[in-house]
């Protein structure tokens, strides 16, 4: 299908491009092929606005984005009124240009609209349309993405909060790969103007027809998959994290997403484990939605996942630690010892990339990566401290 081998490449050049947001890349995207609205939570300067306007302009996608303030009034996104269909009696935004106009629409700092913006948005998510000049007017909308710099745990944001099933957490990148960000940050800047559409938004909607099709052969094919996926909701919410009825459902659109971005034919319980980790409100369920992963046993290799992201974790602490000792002017013995623990973990993580990356699965791509710049940054910090 053309149309796929299009997604892999925006995939690719957005991963290219943007370093050490294959996180954020795969959720945006699962959002797209899916539709299903995408929520981006982090600090300023870590490039969310970034990657939906290149998405967009690689689509050649009509875009709308907006800053919003709790002072944004609800015609600055959905368009001026029609005076002249005022004087007639009939109530209508001029919506070229505007939100209802769009492909892609990119709401940041979602969280400090008002409740007129929130109310309004709240049905243009869930069913793409809105209410215009007495008839109820489809949006060709093909995704609907949004910002914040943390999420709300005011009452009133819970409806609109819980129309996000995407929420993808992500701060400043690692120590790790910051010679990386620093080489494409500047690449980025030179080559700003030469961005070249290779998606079209047709593709995307075969794409889209293509995730729903997956989604309604689910139930046929593989009744062992859902049976698992029932299992790690049960476990959830026995840990108090509870999905509404609706956001269940619309995680097995994602997952049907996520198959297609990771090249398989059906939608597996990998993907569903993928699109269980987009799902979580704050990043402290994470852990518990893991446990739920494994228990569950959807996802193939998932005890050594985990293993990495805490090793690697590990490492990191240990290296510091090593750098604070020597700094310090601790024993040799101290430091020798440190640095001796150092080499394990190295060879640790090696094992994992090892077993990880032996079958070139997709769905490891992003971990190997990662263990793979973890390695590297270990590797020359090791060789460095030991000279000292």
């Amino acid at each position: 299908m053309k149309s796929i081998n299009k997604i892999f490449e925006l995939q690719n050049y957005l991963t290219s491009t943007f370093v050490g947001r294959e996180d954020v890349i795969n959720g945006v995207l699962a959002g797209l092929i899916s539709g299903e609205p995408t929520l981006l939570v982090g600090p300023p300067g870590t490039a969310k606005t970034s990657i939906i306007d290149t998405m967009s302009k690689l689509m050649n996608a009509r875009y709308f984005y907006y800053l919003l303030t709790k002072f944004t009034e609800p015609e600055e996104l959905l368009g001026p009124i029609d005076i002249n269909a005022l004087k007639n009696g009939e109530y209508r935004n001029i919506i070229t240009g505007k939100l209802p106009d769009a492909n892609i629409v990119f709401l940041d700092e979602i969280f400090k609209a008002s409740s007129a913006i929130r109310n309004t948005l709240l049905d243009i998510m869930l069913n793409r349309r809105l209410p215009n000049g007495g008839i109820m007017m489809d949006l060709d909308l093909l995704g609907i993405y949004s910002a914040s710099n943390e999420i709300s745990d005011d009452e009133e944001d819970m409806a609109l909060y819980d129309r996000y099933p995407i929420k993808v957490f992500h701060g400043y990148v690692e120590r790790t790969i910051l010679r990386d960000l620093l080489d494409r940050g500047i690449n980025m800047e030179a080559r700003k103007d030469e961005e070249k559409p290779f998606i079209t938004i047709e593709e995307v909607r075969n794409l889209q027809t293509e995730a729903v099709e997956r989604l309604n052969h689910l139930r046929n094919i593989n009744s062992d998959v859902i049976d698992r996926y029932m299992e790690a909701l049960f476990q959830l919410e026995e840990n108090d994290v509870v999905l509404s009825d609706r956001r269940k459902i619309k995680l097995l659109k994602i997952a049907s997403a996520f198959s297609i971005l990771m090249n398989s034919k059906v939608i597996t319980g990998n993907d569903i484990a993928m699109a269980l980790r987009y799902s979580a409100d704050s990043e402290d369920y994470k852990p518990k939605i893991e446990a739920a992963i494994i228990d569950s046993k959807l996802e193939n290799k998932s005890e050594i996942v985990q293993k990495a992201e805490t090793t690697m974790e590990e490492t990191k602490s240990l290296i510091q630690a090593t750098e604070d000792a020597i700094n310090r002017n601790s024993p040799y013995n101290v430091v020798l010892d440190q640095l001796s623990l150092l080499e394990i973990y190295i060879k640790k993580l090696e094992k994992m990339k090892f077993d990880l990356g032996s079958d070139k699965s997709p769905y490891h791509k992003d971990i190997v990566n990662r263990i793979n710049s973890s390695l590297n940054f270990a590797g020359e910090r090791y060789e460095k401290l030991k000279g000292r």
